[in-house]
Protein backbone atom coordinates (compact mmCIF):
# COMPACT_ATOMS: atom_id res chain seq x y z
CA UNK A 1 0.00 0.00 0.00
CA UNK A 2 1.24 3.50 -0.78
CA UNK A 3 0.29 6.74 0.90
CA UNK A 4 0.26 9.69 -1.44
CA UNK A 5 1.54 12.82 0.29
CA UNK A 6 1.53 15.70 -2.15
CA UNK A 7 3.47 14.18 -5.02
CA UNK A 8 5.60 11.89 -2.84
CA UNK A 9 4.71 8.19 -2.71
CA UNK A 10 5.62 6.59 0.58
CA UNK A 11 5.73 2.81 0.74
CA UNK A 12 4.24 1.62 4.03
CA UNK A 13 5.38 -2.01 3.95
CA UNK A 14 8.13 -3.81 2.09
CA UNK A 15 6.07 -6.95 1.42
CA UNK A 16 6.08 -8.39 -2.10
CA UNK A 17 3.78 -11.28 -3.03
CA UNK A 18 3.56 -13.40 -6.19
CA UNK A 19 0.17 -14.00 -7.85
CA UNK A 20 -0.77 -17.67 -8.17
CA UNK A 21 -2.20 -19.21 -11.38
CA UNK A 22 -5.72 -18.05 -10.40
CA UNK A 23 -4.62 -14.45 -9.76
CA UNK A 24 -4.74 -14.76 -5.95
CA UNK A 25 -2.40 -13.27 -3.37
CA UNK A 26 -2.14 -13.75 0.37
CA UNK A 27 -2.40 -10.62 2.50
CA UNK A 28 0.37 -10.96 5.11
CA UNK A 29 -0.77 -11.77 8.65
CA UNK A 30 0.85 -8.60 10.06
CA UNK A 31 -1.19 -6.41 7.72
CA UNK A 32 -4.43 -8.31 8.39
CA UNK A 33 -3.85 -8.03 12.14
CA UNK A 34 -3.09 -4.30 11.98
CA UNK A 35 -6.19 -3.61 9.89
CA UNK A 36 -8.29 -6.08 11.93
CA UNK A 37 -9.21 -8.19 8.91
CA UNK A 38 -10.23 -11.70 9.95
CA UNK A 39 -10.93 -14.89 8.00
CA UNK A 40 -14.32 -14.57 6.36
CA UNK A 41 -14.30 -10.74 6.29
CA UNK A 42 -15.32 -9.19 2.99
CA UNK A 43 -12.84 -6.97 1.14
CA UNK A 44 -13.74 -4.24 -1.33
CA UNK A 45 -11.39 -4.21 -4.33
CA UNK A 46 -11.13 -1.20 -6.61
CA UNK A 47 -8.55 0.71 -8.64
CA UNK A 48 -7.28 4.25 -8.48
CA UNK A 49 -5.08 5.21 -11.43
CA UNK A 50 -2.40 2.50 -11.45
CA UNK A 51 -3.14 1.16 -7.94
CA UNK A 52 -5.24 -1.79 -6.83
CA UNK A 53 -6.82 -0.91 -3.50
CA UNK A 54 -8.08 -3.46 -0.99
CA UNK A 55 -10.30 -2.13 1.77
CA UNK A 56 -12.15 -4.01 4.48
CA UNK A 57 -15.79 -4.02 3.37
CA UNK A 58 -18.48 -3.04 5.82
CA UNK A 59 -22.15 -2.93 4.82
CA UNK A 60 -22.69 0.14 6.99
CA UNK A 61 -20.16 2.05 4.87
CA UNK A 62 -21.43 0.87 1.48
CA UNK A 63 -23.77 3.84 1.11
CA UNK A 64 -23.10 6.11 4.06
CA UNK A 65 -25.34 8.95 2.79
CA UNK A 66 -28.72 7.54 3.91
CA UNK A 67 -27.18 6.35 7.18
CA UNK A 68 -25.82 9.85 7.93
CA UNK A 69 -29.15 11.48 7.12
CA UNK A 70 -31.07 9.03 9.33
CA UNK A 71 -28.67 9.35 12.26
CA UNK A 72 -28.53 13.14 12.07
CA UNK A 73 -32.34 13.32 12.01
CA UNK A 74 -32.47 11.10 15.10
CA UNK A 75 -29.81 13.21 16.81
CA UNK A 76 -31.88 16.36 16.25
CA UNK A 77 -35.08 14.66 17.43
CA UNK A 78 -33.60 12.95 20.52
CA UNK A 79 -30.81 15.44 21.27
CA UNK A 80 -28.38 12.58 21.95
CA UNK A 81 -25.03 11.87 20.33
CA UNK A 82 -24.96 8.70 18.22
CA UNK A 83 -21.76 6.80 17.47
CA UNK A 84 -21.80 3.81 15.10
CA UNK A 85 -18.75 1.53 15.32
CA UNK A 86 -17.67 -1.82 13.94
CA UNK A 87 -15.12 -4.00 15.72
CA UNK A 88 -12.26 -1.76 14.64
CA UNK A 89 -13.23 1.85 13.93
CA UNK A 90 -15.85 4.57 14.11
CA UNK A 91 -18.18 4.23 11.10
CA UNK A 92 -20.08 7.44 11.82
CA UNK A 93 -20.31 9.80 14.77
CA UNK A 94 -22.34 12.88 15.63
CA UNK A 95 -20.11 13.46 18.65
CA UNK A 96 -17.34 16.05 18.12
CA UNK A 97 -15.01 14.27 20.56
CA UNK A 98 -15.25 10.97 18.62
CA UNK A 99 -14.41 11.66 14.93
CA UNK A 100 -15.56 9.29 12.19
CA UNK A 101 -12.79 6.99 10.97
CA UNK A 102 -10.83 6.77 14.23
CA UNK A 103 -9.78 3.37 15.55
CA UNK A 104 -11.75 2.01 18.54
CA UNK A 105 -9.96 1.60 21.86
CA UNK A 106 -8.88 -2.06 22.17
CA UNK A 107 -10.04 -2.32 25.79
CA UNK A 108 -13.57 -1.26 24.78
CA UNK A 109 -13.75 -4.01 22.17
CA UNK A 110 -12.62 -6.62 24.71
CA UNK A 111 -15.14 -5.48 27.35
CA UNK A 112 -18.06 -4.33 25.19
CA UNK A 113 -20.24 -7.38 25.96
CA UNK A 114 -20.20 -6.34 29.63
CA UNK A 115 -21.65 -2.94 28.69
CA UNK A 116 -24.45 -4.01 26.33
CA UNK A 117 -27.97 -2.76 27.11
CA UNK A 118 -26.81 -1.14 30.37
CA UNK A 119 -26.75 2.48 31.48
CA UNK A 120 -23.07 3.36 31.80
CA UNK A 121 -22.27 6.36 33.95
CA UNK A 122 -19.85 9.01 32.75
CA UNK A 123 -17.95 8.31 35.99
CA UNK A 124 -16.80 4.97 34.49
CA UNK A 125 -14.54 6.97 32.17
CA UNK A 126 -15.14 4.69 29.19
CA UNK A 127 -12.80 5.43 26.27
CA UNK A 128 -14.43 4.90 22.86
CA UNK A 129 -11.22 5.94 21.07
CA UNK A 130 -7.76 6.02 22.61
CA UNK A 131 -7.30 8.94 25.00
CA UNK A 132 -10.85 10.32 24.75
CA UNK A 133 -13.20 9.84 27.70
CA UNK A 134 -16.75 11.01 27.07
CA UNK A 135 -18.17 13.14 29.86
CA UNK A 136 -21.62 11.70 29.14
CA UNK A 137 -23.61 8.65 30.12
CA UNK A 138 -23.58 5.89 27.51
CA UNK A 139 -25.90 3.14 26.29
CA UNK A 140 -24.55 0.49 23.86
CA UNK A 141 -26.47 -1.97 21.69
CA UNK A 142 -25.41 -4.47 19.02
CA UNK A 143 -26.01 -3.81 15.32
CA UNK A 144 -27.12 -6.70 13.14
CA UNK A 145 -27.47 -6.64 9.35
CA UNK A 146 -29.12 -9.74 7.84
CA UNK A 147 -28.77 -11.51 11.20
CA UNK A 148 -25.00 -10.99 11.22
CA UNK A 149 -23.33 -8.87 13.92
CA UNK A 150 -21.59 -5.87 12.33
CA UNK A 151 -20.92 -3.47 15.17
CA UNK A 152 -22.45 -1.34 17.88
CA UNK A 153 -24.63 1.74 18.25
CA UNK A 154 -23.51 3.93 21.13
CA UNK A 155 -25.90 6.55 22.50
CA UNK A 156 -24.27 9.32 24.57
CA UNK A 157 -26.24 11.87 26.59
CA UNK A 158 -26.19 13.73 29.89
CA UNK A 159 -28.46 11.04 31.32
CA UNK A 160 -29.74 7.78 29.85
CA UNK A 161 -33.49 7.42 30.13
CA UNK A 162 -36.37 5.63 28.42
CA UNK A 163 -36.00 8.13 25.54
CA UNK A 164 -32.43 7.03 24.72
CA UNK A 165 -33.40 3.35 24.97
CA UNK A 166 -36.20 4.04 22.48
CA UNK A 167 -33.60 5.68 20.20
CA UNK A 168 -31.43 2.57 20.55
CA UNK A 169 -34.35 0.35 19.49
CA UNK A 170 -35.02 2.57 16.46
CA UNK A 171 -31.37 2.21 15.40
CA UNK A 172 -31.49 -1.59 15.86
CA UNK A 173 -34.61 -1.78 13.68
CA UNK A 174 -33.05 0.42 11.00
CA UNK A 175 -29.94 -1.76 10.76
CA UNK A 176 -31.90 -5.04 10.86
CA UNK A 177 -33.79 -3.85 7.78
CA UNK A 178 -30.67 -2.98 5.78
CA UNK A 179 -29.88 -5.35 2.96
CA UNK A 180 -26.30 -6.49 2.65
CA UNK A 181 -24.81 -6.62 -0.83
Amino acid sequence: MYHIIGVIKMKETGVVRRLDELGRIVIPKEIRKRLKIKNGDMVDIYTNDQFIILEKYHPLQADIGPLKAFIEALMVEYKSDIIIVDNAKVIYSTCNEIPTGNMINESLIHRVDNYLEKEISSKVGLEIIEGVKLEKDIYITKIFVNYEHYGYAIIADEIISKKQKELSNMLKTYFENLLEV
